[in-house]
């Protein structure tokens, strides 16, 4: 093995090295991501019930408006 070669190899195992920490932080930023996600997706369907619940309770005070008068 020449020193030319040896020298390409030792950047090649750095690369290799630097890559896999790279891959790692991006696992943790897409792990973060997904929690949000979740949490977002979470809230929204918990605003779509309390929306829901609250155009019943209009819809039945209109009709009772509507009846009672």
């Amino acid at each position: 093995m020449t020193p030319e070669e040896r020298d390409r190899l030792a950047k090649a195992e750095q690369a290799i090295v630097d890559l896999r920490d790279d891959v790692k932080a991006i696992r943790e930023d897409c792990k973060q991501l997904i929690k949000a996600l979740n949490m977002g997706r979470g809230g929204f369907f918990v605003m779509l019930r309390l929306g829901a619940f609250l155009a019943a309770i209009g819809g039945g005070g209109a009709w009772l408006y509507d009846h009672l008068r």
